[in-house]
C-alpha cells in the first residue's frame, strides 16, 4: 500500500464529522418544519422553482454541516479529543432520533385550533 493512504482516521477528525452530521440533522428538521409553517420561509429558502423549497433546505443543511465541521475540525486539529468521544457520539445519537421523530408526517403537521 501507498504510504500517504492510512488505514485509519484521527480521532479529531472523526468527532468533528460525528459533531457536524448532528448539527446538520437538526438544520434539517427545523427547516423543514419552517417550510411547512410558512408560506414566506418556503419561497424564502426556494432556490430553484421546479424542484421547491426543499432544494433551499438541502443547501442549508450542506452548509450546516461544511460549516460545522470546519470550524470544529479547525479547533480539534492536533489535540486529544477524547474526553468529547462521547459527549459528541450521544449528541449525534439524539439527532438521528429527533430527526426521525421531527420528520413524521403527523409530527409536523400537527395543528393546534
Amino acid at each position: 500500500m501507498p504510504r500517504h493512504f492510512n488505514d485509519r482516521i484521527h480521532e479529531s477528525l472523526a468527532t468533528a464529522a460525528l459533531l457536524a452530521g448532528g448539527v446538520a440533522l437538526n438544520v434539517a428538521w427545523i427547516d423543514n418544519l419552517l417550510i411547512t409553517r410558512s408560506e414566506l420561509i418556503a419561497s424564502w429558502i426556494t432556490i430553484s422553482p421546479t424542484i421547491g423549497p426543499i432544494s433551499g433546505v438541502y443547501l442549508d443543511t450542506i452548509g450546516a454541516f461544511f460549516v460545522s465541521y470546519l470550524f470544529s475540525a479547525a479547533m480539534w486539529r492536533g489535540r486529544d479529543v477524547s474526553h468529547w468521544r462521547s459527549q459528541v457520539f450521544w449528541f449525534f445519537f439524539t439527532s438521528v432520533v429527533i430527526f426521525i421523530l421531527m420528520t413524521l408526517p403527523f409530527v409536523f403537521g400537527f395543528v393546534i385550533s
